[in-house]
């Protein structure tokens, strides 16, 4: 289950669909992606969906997975205890 988010945009966007702010993103397979993390109560929850590009990420962002959305655009968390935490929609190669 998701239990925080990173920012506002990334709640506003898996609440009430506003996307402003992420341009190319596939609206579809981002809601997909949130709703399955919603769901899932382990990473081998996700870990089977082979599309999700689920991975590891290291350096400033260790500690955290990403999956993949479409392009630049990943979907970063935290994930203990079976809930995800400090989620967030974003493009984490721009810097």
């Amino acid at each position: 289950m998701i239990k925080s988010w990173a920012n506002s945009r990334s709640r506003r966007f898996y609440e009430a669909g506003k996307i402003s702010k992420f341009r190319s993103l596939d609206i579809d397979a981002a809601d997909e992606l949130l709703v399955a993390l919603d769901a899932a109560t382990s990473l081998k929850d996700l870990s089977p969906l082979k599309s999700v590009g689920l991975h590891k990420l290291s350096g400033n962002r260790a500690g955290q997975w990403a999956m993949t959305v479409n392009g630049p655009w990943r979907i970063c968390f935290r994930f203990k205890n079976g809930n995800a935490y400090d989620v967030e929609i974003t493009d984490y190669h721009k810097g």
